[in-house]
């Protein structure tokens, strides 16, 4: 890895002479960009500073601590930056386990937890806003990781009124309908009426932020 592309909260793993100190990997927890040099925390808390030997002046030989032998572990992807974990706290996903990768040069932002990965990218019209960009994948990430357990279009379903009680339909939501569709897609739709009524707070949330961005829209 060369310095410039360390950041704090990459996933890592370490090759080389310092291997057996980081067997199942490293996270980056700091990066100093006077001394050219990253320090990894491993498990149980154990830590080390690495160097990037061809960048400092004059060039130093090779040694235990060089960072060529840390690598980017999961194709580059890594924990969520702070600002965001209120962000992914509030949308009902654990920033522990959300991922994130960012490609600044084509503006593409991918989440992922475990193997369900969502992503958004800016359209050529539009200025390139992260936190924007970063909640629309979190948002899509989320709906990924529901969508499993939402019964189908057309099955026996729960849903929240907007008073707050529990309906139960028979024939199940509609692709047809814009309101079943929307209900769907913000995923006011459960398979029993306890999943529906631990969930009516959240979905009625939901529904009021809807309401509020059409309303600001002047829709």
């Amino acid at each position: 890895m060369k310095f410039e592309d360390a950041k704090v909260g990459m996933e890592v793993v370490v090759t080389g002479e310092q291997a057996d100190r980081f067997p199942e990997g490293a996270v980056i927890v700091e990066v100093d960009k006077r001394d050219f040099s990253v320090k990894l925390e491993g498990e149980y808390g154990v830590t080390l500073w690495f160097w990037d030997i061809n960048s400092r002046e004059p060039e130093s030989q090779r040694n235990a601590y060089d960072m060529s032998d840390i690598h980017l572990k999961d194709g580059g992807f890594r924990k969520l930056p702070p600002t965001i974990l209120l962000l992914a706290e509030y949308l009902g996903l654990d920033p522990e386990k959300v991922k994130c990768y960012v490609d600044k040069e084509n503006y593409i932002i991918k989440v992922k937890q475990d193997d369900v990965e969502a992503k958004a990218k800016k359209a050529p019209q539009d200025k390139w806003d992260f936190r924007l960009g970063m909640g629309l994948a979190l948002c899509r990430l989320k709906e990924k990781l529901a969508e499993p357990r939402k019964p189908a279009f057309m099955e026996p379903c729960h849903y929240i009124l907007k008073d707050g009680l529990v309906n139960f339909t028979t024939l199940g939501l509609s692709e047809d309908f814009i309101q079943d569709s929307v209900m769907y897609a913000m995923g006011n739709v459960f398979k029993t009426q306890k999943e529906a009524e631990d969930n009516t707070e959240e979905m009625l949330k939901r529904a009021n932020m809807i309401i509020e961005f059409c309303q600001k829209q002047g829709w």
